[in-house]
C-alpha cells in the first residue's frame, strides 16, 4: 500500500482569568493540553502511518523534495519543447502561408501585367478605332455635303428637264403645226406643179415645130417635138435631172402610137429612158397622167 502522510497544526493559547481553557487542534478533535505549555505558542505535529520510523520518513521527504526539484525543470523543459514545436509549426505555417502569398502575389502581378497589356492593347485599338471613326465621320460629313450638292444639282437638273420637257412639248406642237403647214404647202406645190405640167403640155400641144431650125443643136425634130438622144449610161433619176437642167423633160409619148416612134429608137438594141415610172405598183408618166398599158 502507498504510504500517506498526515499533518496537523496544534495551537495552544493561555486562557483568560475566569474562563476555562479548551485547547484545540486544527483539523482534529479537541485534546487536553498539558499544564506546562505557554500561551500563544504553536507547534506542528506530523503524524505518519503506524509503524513508520523517522529515518524512513526523512528519506521519503528527501525523495519527494528531489522529485519536486526535478519536476519543475521537466515541466519547464516540456513547456519549452511545446513552445518550440508550436513556434516551429507556426513558423512553418507562416512560411508556407508566406510562400502561398508570394505565389499568389506573383500570380497577381503576372495577371496585373497581363491585364495592363490587355488594357494597353485595347487602348491602342480604341485609339485606332477612334481615328478610323473620326475619319469615317469626316468622310460621312463630306459625303453629306456632296449629297446635298448632288441633290441641289439634281433639283436643278430636274427643273431643267421639266423646262426642256415643256420646250419639247412646245416644239412638238410647233413641229406638228409646221408639218401640217408643210403638208399643205406640199399639196399646194403638187397642185401648182400639176398645173404647170398641164400648162406645159397644153403649150407643147399648142406649139409644135414645123421646121428643123426650131430645135437646138444636136436635137432632132420628130412630130413637132425636139428630142435629144445620148448614149451615155445614166440612171433614170440622173437622166431626169439632166433634162431638167436643160429646161426639158424625159420623153412623154403617151399620145404617140408605136408606129410613130422615131426609127432611131425602134431600130436599135440600145435602151433609152423615157418619162415613165412606176409609183406604188402603177405606171405613171412624169406629167402625172397614167399609162394605158
Amino acid at each position: 500500500m502507498a504510504e500517506s502522510l498526515m499533518y496537523a497544526e496544534l495551537q495552544v493559547t493561555k486562557p483568560s482569568p475566569g474562563r476555562s481553557t479548551s485547547p484545540w487542534v486544527q483539523g482534529t478533535a479537541p485534546v487536553s493540553a498539558a499544564p506546562h505549555q505557554a500561551d500563544g505558542t504553536y507547534d506542528n505535529f506530523q503524524q505518519g502511518p503506524v509503524g513508520e520510523g523517522p529515518a524512513r520518513h526523512r528519506a521519503r521527504q528527501r525523495r519527494e523534495r528531489r522529485w519536486r526539484g526535478r519536476a519543475l525543470p521537466l515541466i519547464l523543459l516540456a513547456a519549452c519543447l511545446v513552445l518550440l514545436i508550436t513556434t516551429i509549426t507556426l513558423g512553418v505555417c507562416y512560411w508556407q502561408q508566406g510562400q502561398r502569398l508570394q505565389q499568389t502575389s506573383r500570380a497577381h502581378i503576372v495577371e496585373r501585367d497581363g491585364l495592363w497589356q490587355q488594357v494597353d492593347v485595347r487602348e491602342q485599338r480604341l485609339r485606332q478605332v477612334g481615328a478610323v471613326l473620326g475619319k469615317t465621320q469626316e468622310e460621312l460629313a463630306q459625303t453629306r455635303v456632296e449629297l446635298g450638292q448632288a441633290r441641289q444639282e439634281g433639283n436643278r437638273s430636274q427643273e431643267d428637264l421639266h423646262r426642256r420637257d415643256v420646250e419639247l412639248q412646245d416644239t412638238r406642237v410647233q413641229l406638228k403645226e409646221t408639218k401640217a403647214a408643210l403638208e399643205q404647202a406640199q399639196e399646194h406645190s403638187w397642185d401648182l406643179q400639176q398645173q404647170l405640167d398641164e400648162a406645159a403640155i397644153t403649150q407643147a400641144r399648142a406649139w409644135t415645130c414645123q421646121v428643123t431650125d426650131c430645135c437646138p443643136e444636136a436635137w432632132v425634130l420628130h412630130h413637132g417635138k425636139c428630142l435629144y438622144v445620148t448614149k451615155e449610161e445614166k440612171t433614170w433619176w440622173d437622166s431626169k435631172r439632166e433634162c431638167e437642167d436643160q429646161f426639158s423633160q424625159l420623153l412623154v409619148s403617151w399620145e404617140w402610137e408605136r408606129t410613130t416612134m422615131p426609127s432611131f429608137l425602134t431600130n436599135t438594141d440600145t435602151s433609152f429612158w423615157i418619162g415613165l415610172r412606176q409609183d406604188q405598183g402603177q405606171w405613171t408618166w412624169i406629167d402625172g397622167t397614167s399609162s394605158k398599158e
